[in-house]
């Protein structure tokens, strides 16, 4: 009967390095190599040269709608299909009632076709 749990094997020991024989100059690669990702967006300077960049102000700036959006006026129609030829709806209007009152009104309204 073969054994149910080997033993875990142990990592291979890892060479021993001390930070005396660390040196970044080792791992440069060609120097046209460019890791940036981002172009940059200042110029690079000059000797004698200040360069002073800022971010994009126009980056997160808000433009004009175009002459195409339209708005509608008023809300869009309460109303459904229930059945076949029969559709459900709300409506509210208001009235002006002798001595100046006006009243607010909320209408169910069902319509059925024949």
């Amino acid at each position: 009967m073969p054994p149910a749990d080997q033993p875990a094997v142990p990592p291979p020991m890892a060479a021993e390095q001390s930070l005396d024989s660390f040196d970044l100059a080792r791992l440069r690669g060609e120097e046209s190599t460019s890791l940036i990702v981002v172009p940059r967006r200042c110029p690079v300077g000059k000797p004698g040269e200040i360069v002073v960049c800022a971010p994009d102000p126009e980056a997160d700036r808000l433009r004009p709608l175009p002459d195409t959006y339209v708005v509608t006026e008023g809300l869009g129609r309460a109303e459904r299909q229930i059945a076949p030829g029969t559709t459900a709806g709300v409506d509210m209007s208001s009235v002006a009632m002798p001595g100046g009152v006006v009243s607010n009104r909320v209408m169910f309204n069902l319509k059925m076709g024949f």
